[in-house]
């Protein structure tokens, strides 16, 4: 099965889907998207053979609630680390923030924050940063589909907004780079997930099931029946039903995946086949 979880702030990815697994008996378990401990919201969760599909969830876009303060810098471009405030600060107006948010908009290059989990010579860089080695990260590809300012208080010189990213994207270093063109730094306050995909995140309290399996993919997904399901000798099989489709595709049998691969005019060619689930009895 598929789950929406809602993270808490302070606790890990990997801890909070211990924790939903321990709660709700479950054996197998696997996430896709980690989240900073410091962040909060959205991961989607798969249990049990389910993990196995993973990879190839729809998770090329994310969708966040930020909060930010100006005039701050951390090392770990939030509240994680050390937060120091910047002398002689010049107060920012709200006209010039828009400016910027509309000019990092156009931003295609991001170097992450050191405080991350990308690897240098097979090592967390956080791990290194820590210990107050230094760290050089390489630039990152990245884009940002939208950003819109939904409150900005003169006074504290803090800020929140909304912003859809693709996959990959820090917002730590989008932030950092916020302050930055601002003649300034800023930090991460509040960081909150509230899609991945096109899975919302919603009135989510702690947990709920994903019911609807195709919002999970943009691979083309097909019911087989269980006459189809004895021809299964092999991972390549003929349909005469798919003879003129040619895609790749996901295969359900009592509504639950039981394999994936390509089509090519009837003919099946399975990446994977999960047998264990071929001849479950229809509910």
């Amino acid at each position: 099965m598929f789950f929406k979880i809602n993270k808490k702030r302070g606790e890990s990815s990997f801890f909070a889907i211990k924790k939903f697994a321990k709660q709700n008996n479950i054996k197998k378990i696997g996430h896709s998207g980690t989240l900073d401990p410091l962040a909060e919201g959205l991961l989607i969760v798969a249990t049990d053979e389910d993990t196995k599909v993973l990879s190839k969830l729809v998770n090329n876009t994310k969708e966040y609630y930020v909060k930010a303060s100006l005039h701050c810098y951390s090392k770990s471009y939030d509240e994680g680390e050390e937060v120091f405030f910047l002398d002689n600060k010049k107060l920012i107006e709200k006209e010039q923030l828009i400016n910027a948010l509309n000019q990092i908009k156009n931003q295609k290059k991001q170097i992450p924050p050191v405080f991350s989990a990308k690897k240098v010579n097979g090592v967390r860089s956080y791990e290194l940063a820590r210990k107050n080695l230094e760290v050089s990260l390489k630039e990152c590809d990245i884009e940002i589909f939208s950003i819109e300012l939904e409150s900005f208080d003169y006074e504290s010189q803090t800020f929140s907004f909304y912003v859809k990213v693709s996959k990959g994207t820090y917002i730590r270093s989008l932030v950092h780079d916020l302050g930055l063109l601002l003649n300034t730094d800023a930090i991460v306050n509040i960081l909150r997930r509230e899609a991945i995909g096109n899975i919302n995140l919603g009135n989510t309290k702690d947990y709920e099931p994903i019911n609807d399996i195709k919002s999970l993919f943009n691979i083309q997904l097909y019911t087989l029946d269980v006459n189809d399901l004895k021809q299964i000798k092999s991972k390549t099989l003929y349909l005469d039903k798919f003879k003129f489709i040619t895609s790749d595709a996901i295969f359900l049998y009592n509504n639950q995946i039981v394999g994936w691969g390509k089509i090519e005019n009837g003919l099946i060619s399975f990446e994977k086949i999960l047998f264990n689930r071929l001849f479950l009895s229809p509910s």
